[in-house]
């Protein structure tokens, strides 16, 4: 979690922060998400996983927008619909499969009969090992994370990530149980009206909309929706590591903890 300056094509020079302004120490993957750590993300993007490949997996999981490669993207700083954006989420919890949205399912004539009919398509875009592990992760952001709001209304098995843009002009939480994913973004048709900087947090503003409205799903007798759990593959494998060094626990690791890995 340290400062990083990145030279721009056009000569000038890029320096991220986070949120608070602070930096410092060494950070998993999972805490860097759950707490919503900017330089952790550009410290991906840069280590890990290029930006061309960032690119390459949104399109594969459902975005059609165009998203130029820049390291900046780790950020989210290209604009995606929310449909696009819910879409690509809905991959995780439905074990790496992306389905295409469609919004007419079924049109019948008065007498009932089927004048047209569609049906998702359906294509597997990541392992189910993959899909779980993400699952996981994002489900620390809504159990104690940035999107923590989300268990004043809604207690049940739930994953996401909130969003904020640097002029809180729009806050975003997408978000999914084991069943169904739903998208909330909050803003204003006019840019140049902002939120304020507490209330414009992604936390604060997107997020306890999507718990109301996952609250109401789940009580209501009509939809009859069942407590189900996220389903862990077998090719997943727990381990201990140091909570110290991040790495795998040795004998006289002081502090450890249990993480979850591909096999």
């Amino acid at each position: 979690n340290q400062p990083v300056t990145i030279p721009m094509p056009d000569g000038t020079r890029w320096t991220p922060s986070n949120y608070d302004g602070d930096f410092g120490g060494r950070y998993t993957l999972r805490e860097g998400l759950k707490k919503s750590i900017n330089l952790i993300t550009i410290r991906a993007i840069l280590e890990i996983a290029p930006e061309k490949q960032v690119v390459e997996y949104a399109k594969r999981m459902g975005i059609r927008s165009p998203i130029r490669p820049y390291p900046s993207i780790a950020l989210g700083t290209e604009e995606v619909s929310p449909l696009e954006l819910t879409t690509a989420f809905g991959v995780f919890p439905n074990e790496g499969v992306l389905v295409e949205p469609i919004s007419i399912l079924r049109i019948e004539d008065k007498d009932g009969n089927i004048i047209e009919e569609n049906s998702s398509q359906k294509r597997e875009v990541l392992s189910k090992e993959t899909a779980y592990i993400m699952t996981d992760l994002l489900e620390g952001v809504v159990n104690g994370g940035t999107a923590n709001r989300v268990r004043q209304y809604y207690h049940f098995p739930a994953a996401g990530k909130t969003g904020t843009t640097n002029d809180y002009g729009d806050a975003w939480f997408v978000g999914f149980t084991p069943q169904l994913v739903a998208g909330v973004w909050v803003g204003f048709d006019d840019n140049r009206i902002k939120f304020g900087v507490s209330e414009g947090q992604g936390g604060r503003a997107a997020a306890p909309l999507w718990a109301k409205f996952m609250k109401y799903v789940y009580e209501d007798p009509l939809l009859g929706m069942q407590l189900e759990y996220f389903n862990r593959p077998d090719g997943i494998v727990t381990d201990t590591i140091c909570v110290d060094t991040k790495k795998k626990a040795r004998e006289f690791c002081p502090n450890k903890t249990t993480e979850i890995f591909n096999a």
